[in-house]
């Protein structure tokens, strides 16, 4: 089980002209990356590379480009040691110092720079972990056009600042004049209700978080924020069965959720009412996906959002459904090593270290490091060790690291770990028999193939897996040709069941007719299919056209094949072509 793309979001949280505000103020290069000349060329020893504008400036771009934000920072910390006039240049600066979580650089930049969102929230939320209530309204106010962001979030580090001043009641009506707003009136009632918490009575928190509910639309980040939130509020309030069943009802829209709802339960305890510096965590964490909706209305960079999550950690590090959301983030944004590093602080002990560890999967899922995979699934198997996701994860794994025994056993586990389900046994039985296939256990791999096949006897997965094996094992192979048809029937445009079809039609019928044209479509769709590219080779080779055969099988030698299909590939170039038996017979 992966966690969804994008499974933070899904509710619309802007209205058309919010949204197009935001947009056009991201686009314009406020909070993107943009394009800057380079400075004139200095004359500068070439003997320091160190030293180099020039080179810096290059180095800073490329990364940029590429997202490498780390790199991309030292790279323009770099260039403004060299040249720190530059505007853009200590623009962009800020931006990567937010986005690495370097918030002491980030506040120095910002400080330089004129009124920005990016500017103006570093600034005044520097000011909320300070409680310089002045010096953040000064900051507020410091730009008579605010963007969108600096415009969402004023009404809310305002009625905090009242708050820490004790004026709870005026920092309630700043809130709920700003909640006017239908985009982002549930935004400004829940710090409301967390503001009021701090009054005589309860009653008015009780209908403020009432009214800001917990939608089964909204993003599971903003539910499993809720449920801990309300949570804990009602059990300071010695409601705790009501407690619970508010954490429970995450369970209606996600399948995730059941991995965090029983340790969310087990570790509700009482709770004071936050701080000013956690409830600006939390703002953050609203932005951020905020932010997010407006990326994938328009398809453009996460850097925003990262910016916006960087802060919610630097307000709360303990904010932990913060810190998953920005490893995911970063996932989206291909950045895996980040992402996975970010993640490296959230304890086992945590309510949401089962959803860590399943974006520690994802993350490292990302990466096509099989050992890195190898490990994030030994984590998460050590949190749920009966866990069949995960189990057949690493069982796929350590197959491709050529650990069949095990990936036998991890299917085996799986296998009884899961409901007696058709739907959920044939991709367990699939595996395991491919496993044992490659692990030499013909038995295993015929009585799973089988089972598997009187299961979903319509998937043409199985019906590929089952037809080719049976060709390439010689077993009833009228019977194996019957599946691979029709599995191509299913599913005519996979090249690897084409391919599994045209070669059965050569090795067991000698049919050249059929099937070169149907390789030739497979290697069209997939061109850098190694076993693909033998076969069509093969069909070269008993048409007369061996120079053809020959290339094809040397191409395939660069797209790396498997080690038996390497063999195969070898042997036909050494050893004058290939033999199959159904045209040496015919010979």
């Amino acid at each position: 089980m992966q966690i969804t793309r994008g499974w933070h979001r899904s509710i619309p949280v802007f209205s058309h002209s919010l949204r197009a505000g935001l947009s056009a103020l991201l686009l314009a290069g406020t909070l993107l990356p943009s394009a800057f000349a380079a400075p004139p060329p200095e004359t500068l020893p070439a003997i320091d590379p160190g030293k180099s504008l020039t080179g810096w400036l290059l180095a800073s771009s490329v990364m940029m480009q590429r997202g490498e934000i780390d790199a991309a920072y030292n790279a323009l910390s770099h260039v403004l040691t060299l040249s720190s006039r530059d505007l853009k240049l200590r623009e962009d600066a800020l931006r990567y110092a937010a986005m690495t979580g370097h918030e002491d650089e980030a506040v120095t930049f910002a400080k330089t720079l004129p009124a920005s969102d990016i500017a103006t929230l570093v600034l005044a939320q520097n000011a909320v972990t300070r409680k310089s209530w002045t010096e953040m309204r000064q900051t507020l106010s410091r730009n008579n056009h605010r963007g969108p962001l600096v415009s969402v979030a004023t009404p809310v580090l305002l009625a905090w600042a009242q708050t820490d001043e004790g004026h709870v009641e005026q920092a309630l009506s700043t809130l709920n004049a700003a909640a006017t707003f239908a985009p982002t009136r549930r935004l400004y009632l829940f710090h409301a209700a967390l503001i009021a918490e701090r009054l005589p009575s309860q009653h008015q928190a009780e209908l403020l978080y009432q009214k800001t509910g917990n939608s089964p639309d909204d993003p599971l980040t903003l539910q499993i924020l809720y449920a801990q939130i309300y949570g804990g509020w009602l059990e300071s309030q010695g409601q705790h069965k009501a407690a619970l069943d508010a954490v429970a009802a995450l369970g209606v829209s996600s399948p995730l959720a059941s991995m965090i709802i029983g340790p969310l339960q087990h570790n509700l305890k009482k709770r004071p009412p936050l701080s000013p510096s956690q409830g600006a965590a939390i703002l953050n964490l609203q932005l951020a996906l905020m932010i997010t909706d407006v990326i994938q209305q328009e398809g453009i960079p996460h850097d925003p959002a990262i910016i916006a999550l960087q802060q919610a950690l630097y307000l709360d590090p303990t904010l932990t459904v913060a810190r998953i959301f920005l490893a995911d983030t970063f996932r989206d944004g291909n950045q895996i090593s980040k992402g996975l590093e970010t993640l490296n602080s959230v304890s086992s002990t945590d309510s949401l270290a089962a959803l860590a560890a399943q974006e520690r999967v994802n993350l490292a899922s990302r990466s096509h490091d099989l050992p890195l995979q190898a490990d994030a699934l030994h984590r998460a198997l050590t949190l749920l060790p009966g866990n069949p996701q995960f189990l057949v994860q690493l069982a796929e794994v350590q197959d491709q690291m050529g650990h069949h025994a095990e990936a036998i056993d991890l299917y085996t586990k799986a296998l009884k770990a899961s409901p007696p389900r058709k739907e959920i046994a044939w991709p367990i039985l699939l595996g395991r028999a491919m496993a044992a296939q490659e692990n030499g256990d013909w038995a295993m791999m015929q009585e799973d193939m089988h089972h598997a096949l009187e299961l979903a006897p319509d998937q043409p997965e199985v019906l590929n897996f089952v037809g080719y094996a049976s060709i390439e094992h010689d077993i009833d192979q009228d019977h194996a040709l019957q599946l691979l048809k029709r599995a191509v029937e299913l599913q005519p445009n996979d090249p690897s069941i084409q391919d599994s079809y045209a070669w059965a039609l050569l090795k067991a019928k000698g049919d050249l007719k059929t099937a070169l044209p149907i390789l030739i479509q497979a290697a069209e769709h997939a061109s850098s299919d190694a076993e693909i590219g033998y076969h069509l080779g093969v069909a070269y080779w008993y048409l007369g056209r061996h120079t053809e055969a020959q290339d094809q099988w040397n191409q395939s030698l660069d797209d790396n094949p498997q080690p038996q299909d390497r063999t195969l590939i070898l042997n036909a170039l050494q050893q004058g072509g290939p033999h199959l038996k159904s045209f040496e017979q015919n010979k």
